[in-house]
């Protein structure tokens, strides 16, 4: 069952994630987003809760790690972004532009 309450977009791009309380930075990949979270892997496991900076496509966003768990290679990891952050910002409209102007 899928508990999620938005439409997720699926994608491929890098993304640095920043933990806040150590500033220790991390390279991973963009997997999905919505309206109100972003979907990321990453090589190493992040705490629930951690307060995060995550930059996507030039974008800075501020949340904190709902969930990492153990996919593949590395941690698919959850980062709740306040919905309103994520909707003022554009992403969505952003990633869906990017890939339909460099997959399509």
């Amino acid at each position: 069952m899928d508990r999620r309450y938005n439409q997720r977009i699926t994608a491929d791009l890098p993304v640095l994630l920043t933990l806040l309380e150590s500033e220790e930075q991390a390279r991973g990949k963009l997997l999905d987003l919505s309206e109100s979270g972003i979907g990321v892997l990453l090589r190493t496991a992040a705490d629930p809760g951690t307060m995060v900076k995550l930059e996507i496509l030039g974008i800075i966003f501020y949340g904190h790690v709902a969930h990492s768990k153990p996919e593949g290679a590395g941690f698919r990891t959850g980062i709740f972004v306040e919905p309103a952050l994520l909707d003022a910002s554009n992403l969505v409209e952003l990633v869906n532009s990017f890939l339909v102007s460099h997959v399509g």
